[in-house]
């Protein structure tokens, strides 16, 4: 009889262990793709970028135009720090971009796991089988925070 409630006493203490854990994916492609703020900035560089290659062209021409060597090669430098200037510019505000991108996603998947109760969330292509995806939500949640 000790024996049957020494079993029955650890059995109840080890239920907890074999109680179903709720896990969750995202598939990060489909958050972004579907975040709002994503297709804003994307836009914001794409028209930078075309803003660059104009002045590209409008350096080349102007190059062209120089009537003496010394004049050429003077633009020639001129241009070529303003563009290396603008290019970094661009870059680091890319960079700047996508820190924030991935600061609104990994605090939007905190928010959704804290609420979901969730003892683990994986990105889509980490996981097999298993797991609920939460990708609609974490959209869902990203766009109505800004």
């Amino acid at each position: 009889m000790k024996k049957l409630f020494t079993l029955i006493a650890l059995l109840a203490l080890a239920s907890p262990v074999f109680a179903a854990d709720k896990y969750a994916s995202v598939d990060l492609d489909k958050v972004l793709k579907g975040y709002k703020k994503t297709a804003v900035i994307n836009k914001t560089f794409q028209q930078r970028e075309a803003d660059i290659r104009v002045f590209i062209v409008d350096a080349q021409k102007s190059v062209v135009a120089a009537t003496t060597d010394a004049e050429r090669k003077k633009l020639e430098d001129k241009y070529a720090k303003e563009l290396k200037a603008k290019m970094d510019k661009l870059q680091n505000d890319k960079i700047a971009a996508l820190k924030t991108l991935e600061k609104d996603v990994k605090k939007a998947i905190d928010t959704e796991g804290k609420k979901g109760v969730y003892a683990l969330i994986l990105t889509s292509n980490n996981t097999l089988y298993g797991a609920v995806d939460i990708s609609d939500s974490i959209i869902k949640t990203l766009n109505a925070s800004n």
